[in-house]
């Protein structure tokens, strides 16, 4: 078969780590996804594979085709929901431990090999995708919907090349000319709906684990779900699919074409799952889900479809200021202790708040930009001292990255906690009040403390008894203790 032959080619010269091992090779796209055992090496084979057998304009794109095409996106959808962390069918290796690395790897294999489906299908016929045959429109838009949902979850900003596709394969269909499009039929119209409803639950702003929790509770709802052409009275997740509009929360109507989102009448559903997962049951329909990623998911789901979903509450003020950045505890306390900046990084501050900021970060000498929950340490450059910062929300692009940042302490201070027995270097986040609270940042690997514990700073001496951690993250922890 020549598909075959080319896919045979493509993976030998994509895939040249799966031929060292000693054995036959399954060259079918679930035998590349197999990656030898290890899903990350099929991932990014596959990527590989398709990449190079579709290009605009290639014969090796007529003679794949879309058999091809079409069997590494149903292979694609079970390789991805076998190796995933958790899931309705996720069933990880016995015995073997990932790290954080791997598992950041992997998402990202799964982000490239969905955008490399979707853009093989557009590769066949981009000029009449939207006059071609349903299925294959279908096919389509469902790629687009994986890729756009696997982006977010690695934190990507909303990508305007897929939403564009998307948008304008639901305007081309019968489904856009009624005036309201269910979640309980299947078609390119329930596909948008998916799209729109994954987008309004932030999944860019949640774990990995958290964020697959979320997308499957999220279908499971769709029947519940609908797209609307009249507005309601409160604020909506609204989008105009012939512009390939990015949706955005209103209030009512504003312009011509608009859908808005209804995720309402799945309330009813959610409850019920609310009730079963308070007495420890997960529901059926959420199939593998552990029981705190499902009981977290519901909860979240709740909150953000209510007819009250969360606002923020803090006025948000314009702001056009540079920023010095310091990243991690062992850099932010080098800094608050006077230390020269040791790794530059001049970011933008476009928005702040009472309780946080907006950054833009336009470059960073690790090449990597920080995730959710890293310790920032943010030096106005107009300005003095340094303030201490959490990053709560991150979306990358080709160029840049948002950050938003919540503030920890506008005056952070040195110092160090004594039980007698260890002493350990720490930063306080706030002034020692008697009978008030007081929360410290401390190493990870700090030692347990006993009591009682003394704080060393700015040349005094305070008595404080441990209450709890309020955080806990690879490089820190924050600990919250009563000035006594």
């Amino acid at each position: 078969m020549p598909a075959l032959h080319w896919l045979r080619a493509c993976v030998q010269s994509a895939g040249e780590r799966l031929l060292d091992q000693p054995r036959t090779l399954d060259y079918t796209p679930a035998g590349v996804l197999a990656g030898g055992g290890n899903p990350v090496v099929g991932l990014e084979a596959a990527t590989a594979t398709l990449r190079a057998l579709y290009k605009p304009g290639s014969p090796k794109a007529e003679v794949a085709g879309l058999h091809v095409v079409s069997s590494f996106d149903d292979a694609l959808r079970e390789a991805v929901q076998a190796s995933a962390p958790i899931g309705v069918r996720a069933n990880p290796t016995a015995g073997v431990v990932r790290d954080h690395a791997w598992w950041g790897r992997w998402l990202a294999g799964a982000r490239d090999a969905w955008m490399a489906v979707c853009d093989a299908y557009w590769c066949l016929s981009p000029s009449s995708a939207f006059a071609g045959a349903e299925a294959v429109r279908l096919r389509l838009a469902s790629s687009v919907v994986e890729a756009l949902k696997w982006s977010a979850c690695d934190r990507f900003g909303p990508d305007e090349v897929l939403w564009e596709r998307i948008g304008l394969l639901f305007a081309a269909s019968p489904e856009s000319q009624g005036g309201v499009v269910g979640g309980d039929v299947a078609g390119i119209g329930r596909e948008y709906l998916r799209a729109v409803a994954h987008y309004s639950v932030n999944l860019d702003q949640v774990e990995l684990e958290m964020g697959i929790a979320l997308a499957h509770v999220v279908d499971i709802c769709l029947p519940f779900l609908a797209l609307d052409r009249r507005p309601a009275e409160l604020p909506q997740y609204v989008a105009i699919p012939e512009e390939g509009s990015i949706p955005v929360r209103q209030m009512g109507s504003e312009r011509e074409g608009e859908w808005h989102f209804a995720p309402w009448a799945a309330s009813e559903l959610l409850a019920e799952f609310s009730k079963q997962l308070a007495r420890s049951i997960v529901p059926s329909p959420l199939g593998r889900l552990p029981l705190e990623h499902a009981r977290a998911a519901v909860e979240h789901l709740r909150m953000q479809w209510s007819a009250t979903p969360p606002v923020r509450t803090r006025r948000r003020y314009v702001q056009d200021a540079t920023a010095e950045v310091a990243r991690g505890l062992p850099a932010c306390t080098a800094v608050i202790g006077g230390k020269p900046l040791a790794v530059p990084r001049n970011w933008k501050v476009i928005d702040f708040s009472r309780s946080g900021l907006q950054i833009i970060a336009t470059s960073d000498p690790s090449r990597a930009w920080p995730d959710i929950g890293e310790l920032l340490a943010i030096h106005f450059v107009d300005g003095e001292g340094w303030q201490l910062g959490i990053v709560r929300r991150l979306r990358m692009w080709a160029t840049h990255a948002g950050l938003g940042v919540e503030l920890l302490a506008r005056s952070p201070v040195l110092g160090v906690l004594d039980d007698g027995r260890n002493s350990v270097d720490a930063v306080l986040c706030d002034p020692p009040s008697k009978g008030e609270a007081l929360r410290i940042l401390l190493p990870s690997t700090a030692p347990a403390l006993g009591e009682p514990v003394f704080v060393k700073a700015a040349g005094g001496l305070t008595k404080v008894r441990a209450l709890g951690v309020l955080r806990r993250e690879s490089g820190y922890l924050l600990q919250v203790f009563q000035v006594l």
